[in-house]
């Protein structure tokens, strides 16, 4: 018997949108104040960049009144492996939540968001976003240069200055959950187990015995590697990487605008910060210019009035660096790779992670 599902009273996928829903998002949104959508057409963008959530733009025409040409539109992937990591670790509510709630208190720029519904039965959502087309993006592939990494790590220090302690995580902010907090652990112990042996039969040839090791004892020490309970915590992006940042030129310098809000948790600023450094500069940039971008972070924090002393922001971010290992590994081991270009992102993630790890002797803290 086919169980009948509720309709959630929003478009699901990009077949449920319609020029009617269209036009009342974008009046509800003071945005269209006369006429209607008329049409539109689509493009999928960010294959093998957008790996937990589908991105289409759409090109808009209207009938009787004018608005903006064009939007991006997330929905939730079809894969139902990458559909059960989603559910599990509440990516696509979480990120609802934010652009709701506290993207508009950040000082980081975000994508101005016209529309956000999630269904928590199904875990259904949509999202219709501003179009960042006319905004530089440099390849997570490639490495972030310098100029945009320290402009990336000047607007992380402003966004964890702003939530650093805040109270508004006892009521507005209530729906973010530290890093730490149930399911989040458990889904890390269960995601890394059963990512494990489908991950080294793909990208086993990339690991000798150390790094294999930790992978190995990496379920059972999840729940502490991922506690950061000594210090001050903060809402954190959670997925701070290249490819989820976009740069326009500004008075000052790069402007930078973040997207993908999916993994967004309480805790330790490093943690951003760390797997910020360790994944998005290519290895030999990460290596010279690391103990810069600590300091520039602490620098930045000082003039909000934060101090992060020092030691303790090294730890931190040499504990993020040993964590980080379990992305490449569940991205390569359970999630559908949409094309060569994921495959790529993984590996390549992996190598900076595996070097990171030695470089920064991190693996003399895994529990």
């Amino acid at each position: 018997m086919t169980k009948n599902i509720p309709d959630p009273g929003f478009p699901t996928s990009l077949d449920g949108v319609t020029p009617d829903w269209l036009t009342t998002v974008l009046r509800d949104a003071g945005v269209l104040d006369c006429g209607s959508v008329a049409g539109f057409d689509t493009e999928i963008i960010g294959q093998g960049v957008g790996i937990m959530g589908l991105l289409h733009r759409l090109y808009l025409t209207y009938e009787g009144g004018d608005g903006p040409e064009t939007f991006i539109l997330k929905s939730p992937v079809l894969d139902e492996g990458t559909r059960f990591v989603a559910r599990t670790f509440m990516f696509y509510g979480k990120e609802v939540d934010f652009y709701r709630t506290a993207a508009g208190d950040s000082p980081l720029v975000t994508p101005r968001c016209f529309t956000a519904d999630h269904d928590p039965e199904s875990d259904d959502f949509v999202l219709l976003l501003e179009d960042l087309g006319d905004a530089q993006v440099v390849s997570q592939l490639d490495g972030c240069p310098l100029n945009l990494a320290e402009a990336a790590i000047r607007a992380l220090a402003r966004h964890h200055a702003a939530f650093w302690e805040s109270p508004a995580f006892e009521d507005r902010l209530a729906w973010v959950p530290y890093g730490w907090d149930p399911p989040m652990p458990q889904g890390v112990q269960h995601g890394m187990t059963t990512a494990w042996e489908p991950f080294l039969a793909g990208f086993g040839d990339y690991l000798d015995e150390d790094i294999r090791s930790i992978g190995e004892r990496f379920p059972a020490a999840a729940e502490e590697m991922m506690s950061f309970r000594a210090g001050p915590t903060t809402l954190c992006h959670g997925d701070f990487r290249l490819d989820n940042l976009f740069f326009r030129s500004g008075e000052s310098g790069p402007e930078v605008t973040a997207i993908d809000w999916q993994i967004c948790v309480r805790t330790a600023g490093a943690y951003d910060v760390g797997y910020f450094i360790s994944q998005s500069l290519t290895i030999e940039d990460r290596r010279a210019h690391e103990q810069h971008l600590l300091a520039l972070y602490r620098t930045c924090l000082a003039d909000e009035g934060i101090d992060y002393p020092a030691d303790q922001l090294f730890e931190d971010y040499r504990r993020t660096v040993l964590f980080c290992l379990c992305y490449p590994v569940q991205s390569g081991g359970s999630i559908e790779l949409v094309n060569d270009r994921a495959v790529q992102l993984v590996t390549e993630m992996l190598d900076r992670s595996i070097t990171a790890i030695r470089d920064l002797n991190a693996g003399e803290l895994m529990p």
